[in-house]
């Protein structure tokens, strides 16, 4: 994915914002020093431990001047808890609204969206993402993303979720994909996507019927739901 975080990176114009747990702070360094080698000109990092951080003003504003940040996390409730509904909530938002770049990797692809999925006791359960309590972030809303869908179960639980929550659109992210979001439109950059449609799909208790599959790979676009 080298490519696609040097092009992510000169759209922002060398500059980058993390915003991660404090857990994850090491991580955050040694990715710092991987991306001067892709552009990275200037690389700030934030780190959160407590949710009254996400409410600091000064921190909010921030990651709002920021052309590109990315966010990362081990646990996505735990995170999902720290922001949401918050002061940096709505700067996250701003800067989508200003064409700036909001970037979630590895399995925090998830929580951008309207669903967010998470491992739980060897379970793929899901919860609510950002974008559901943020309406300004709207190219997420009515979508649910599953990164490495092409594990065991994963597909299953992103079918069963589509099937009781018709209003979502499910896309299962494979390993190494990259996925862009914007203006209605969604572009995969790299890797491949499986978009789920439930439309008139049921789970029956055994599996799911009914449901559209189309599997997407690089170069391709598609509309995003309109809600």
């Amino acid at each position: 994915l080298n490519r696609v975080e040097a092009r992510l990176i000169e759209e922002a114009r060398g500059e980058a914002l993390f915003l991660i747990p404090y857990a994850l702070r090491d991580l955050a360094e040694a990715w710092r020093l991987v991306y001067r080698d892709l552009g990275l000109r200037r690389g700030r990092v934030v780190y959160l431990r407590r949710r009254e951080e996400a409410f600091d003003p000064e921190v909010a504003r921030r990651v709002a001047e920021s052309p590109l940040v990315i966010l990362a996390a081990e646990s996505l409730p735990e995170f999902l808890d720290l922001i949401r509904n918050s002061l940096l909530l709505q700067a996250l938002a701003e800067v989508y609204r200003q064409g700036g770049g909001v970037v979630a990797v590895g399995e925090a692809a998830g929580l951008l969206g309207e669903a967010a999925f998470y491992a739980l006791e060897g379970e793929v359960r899901a919860g609510f993402g950002l974008a559901l309590r943020s309406r300004r972030m709207s190219p997420q809303r009515g979508l649910a993303l599953l990164p490495r869908v092409e594990e065991r179960g994963r597909f299953l639980a992103l079918s069963r979720l589509v099937a009781d929550n018709p209003d979502l659109v499910g896309l299962g992210l494979l390993e190494n994909t990259a996925l862009r979001l914007l203006r209605g439109l969604g572009e995969v950059w790299a890797g491949g996507v499986t978009l789920v449609d439930a439309g008139g799909a049921e789970y029956t208790g055994r599996g799911v019927r009914g449901l559209r599959v189309d599997v997407l790979s690089t170069g391709e676009r598609f509309p995003l739901p309109s809600l």
